[in-house]
């Protein structure tokens, strides 16, 4: 019997998104596939919308709620499932076409324990232009990797009904990163994960992503990373890998803290920023390396802002911002420079290539490459 999907759809105030989201739905090639949309007390029109497309397709249904969050949405979404495999979609992003006929294929070749994981796309928020394309791979094992970092964006994994059951809904407490605690459960509970390397998902990447609250983003990592090694009680079946390790997580706190900071400096919050970044960090200011920043240049800032006009905002509003950052930090000229370096280097290859063409700008990338700490960036 073909497996019956349920796409699980929270959406809250984002009904001009919503229809591309469905009409992937309806465009695939795979056709036992139920969605629920789950107006998360939106007070747009997401609801007309979401009844428009209810009322043309059977398969698509929709559930009234307070706002609650995002995880509150997606667990009312999982307890009115019927499915036998879950895709939890967020509105704003959507599917490739033969998305799930490609998972249904390999659904038939393992169980219920197994998560399968594709790759996914960054697009443009306008669906203009792909950013990048990114692959996923086989790793050599799941745990301890998967205290390092998440798995990858909710949408592009599909799990089954019975290891949600076994694992536990997403956690309604955490502000972000509740995927990451889930998949941590999954990974814990003793999971298998097969793996399609190429793209059948698309992540909206959107500016509008810059208006989060990156000391909130950090505390709800730092929980979650602290739970890593530990553990985990929610989790309802023996597992032998549900147990508490010795992991220093000091290194990951580190990463995770300089690239929420990456987001609050972009806002413009200079000052905040040092002083969360002087109580956060585990080990003095004059200890970091310049090197470590580079991670402030990362998907929650501005990694894939590559075209002309990206490129010369990020430089003309965002690049001041660092460079107060590391002065009001007391950091030398020539450290400052170095770091600098290393968070916008990617943009400043773009800008060559861009003004000077492919030969040019690449030779002048090869000097920068080479000899940066010489060169003036700007």
């Amino acid at each position: 019997m073909d497996t019956l999907f349920s796409i699980i759809i929270p959406c809250y105030n984002q009904a001009h998104f919503l229809p591309d989201c469905l009409e992937s739905l309806l465009k695939q090639t795979y056709s036992n596939w139920e969605a629920i949309i789950v107006n998360d007390g939106s007070t747009d029109n997401t609801n007309e919308v979401a009844k428009s497309y209810c009322l043309i397709e059977s398969r698509i249904r929709i559930i009234q709620k307070e706002n609650g969050g995002l995880s509150s949405a997606r667990n009312i979404g999982i307890k009115n499932a019927k499915g036998d495999r879950f895709i939890f979609l967020d509105s704003d992003d959507f599917l490739y076409e033969k998305c799930l006929e490609n998972i249904a294929s390999i659904i038939q070749k393992v169980n219920d324990n197994c998560l399968i994981q594709c790759g996914y796309s960054y697009i443009t928020e306008d669906k203009q232009k792909i950013l990048s394309d990114v692959k996923v791979y086989k790793r050599n094992s799941l745990y301890p990797e998967i205290l390092e970092g998440n798995l990858g964006p909710c949408h592009s994994i599909c799990i089954s009904k019975k290891l949600v059951e076994s694992i536990g809904f997403f956690d309604e407490s955490l502000k972000s990163v509740e995927d990451w605690d889930f998949w941590m459960r999954a990974v814990k509970a003793g999971c298998t994960i097969e793996i399609i390397s190429n793209p059948l998902v698309y992540y909206r990447y959107s500016k509008n992503s810059m208006s989060r609250d990156p000391f909130v983003l950090y505390n709800a990592l730092k929980i979650v990373i602290s739970r890593g090694p530990k553990k985990d009680n929610r989790i309802v079946i023996e597992s032998s890998l549900n147990k508490d390790y010795s992991f220093d997580i000091n290194s990951v706190l580190q990463k995770v803290l300089i690239r929420s900071l990456g987001v609050g400096i972009m806002q413009g919050k200079i000052q905040k920023c040092l002083e969360f970044f002087k109580l956060q960090t585990s080990k003095d200011l004059s200890q970091h390396t310049a090197k470590e920043f580079e991670s402030m240049c990362s998907y929650l800032s501005f990694r894939y802002w590559y075209s002309k006009t990206d490129i010369e905002e990020v430089f003309t509003l965002y690049y001041p911002n660092f460079e107060l950052f590391f002065d009001e930090a007391g950091y030398s000229k020539s450290f400052k420079r170095k770091a600098l370096y290393n968070i916008f280097k990617r943009h400043l290859f773009h800008k060559n290539i861009n003004c000077y063409g492919e030969k040019l700008g690449g030779f002048f990338n090869f000097m920068i490459r080479n000899f940066n700490e010489k060169i003036v960036l700007l």
